[in-house]
């Protein structure tokens, strides 16, 4: 399967958010126990950037995943100190994160409010949408545009040492045609360029 990928939105959400494509925010993108803290990009066709390429190593087909968009910051706390603020909630959380996110987050009647009439359910809802927005992507975009494969011949018919395997005498295999996928940061090729290594000391 594909690995490290941008992910695509489901019709209503490419709606939704088309035209926020090119802004990128810092976010903590989480899906059960896993989660990255790192940049995603918006695209005309869904999320990009690193955060969103390294979860979908780990996003099951039909499972959603959570974006928390200011993991430096508590937006609850930040709205209780504005109790008699004036500002528009869309206005106050702008100065936090680009208008046409929240623009895009948020329900009008909500955005429109101002912080001194939020009410305690308000609060918690804003929090929740900022802090646990949930996404359910369609699918991705592909061996196309993915830096690496998932899956791959089964590690343990492998000799550790040689690459070469345990059933066919004289068949080695390296690299990710192998069941071992890594991370962003160079990992992969690691991967290749060390297990190509050890193969050839024995071809």
């Amino acid at each position: 399967m594909p690995g490290l990928v941008p992910l695509t939105f489901l019709p209503d959400d490419k709606k939704k958010f088309a035209h926020l494509s090119g802004i990128s925010v810092n976010a903590l993108v989480k899906t059960d126990k896993i989660s990255f803290k790192e940049n995603i990009l918006f695209t005309h066709k869904g999320l990009s950037g690193p955060a969103c390429l390294q979860i979908s190593l780990y996003i099951k087909q039909g499972r959603p995943f959570y974006i928390d968009f200011l993991p430096e910051n508590k937006i609850e706390n930040e709205l209780k100190n504005q109790k008699t603020s004036q500002k528009t909630t869309k206005n106050f959380i702008s100065e936090f994160l680009p208008k046409n996110l929240v623009e895009a987050v948020f329900k009008k009647n909500l955005k429109d409010k101002k912080l001194k009439s939020l009410t305690d359910f308000d609060i918690e809802s804003i929090s929740d949408q900022i802090h646990n927005f949930k996404i359910l992507p369609a699918g991705n975009l592909g061996f196309t545009k993915a830096e690496v494969t998932i899956g791959g011949v089964d590690c343990n018919e492998i000799s550790s040492k040689t690459m070469e395997s345990l059933k066919v005498e004289g068949l080695f295999f390296t690299g990710e045609v192998l069941d071992v996928t890594g991370w962003l940061g160079g990992y992969n090729l690691q991967w290749a360029w060390s297990s190509g290594w050890c193969a050839g000391q024995f071809v």
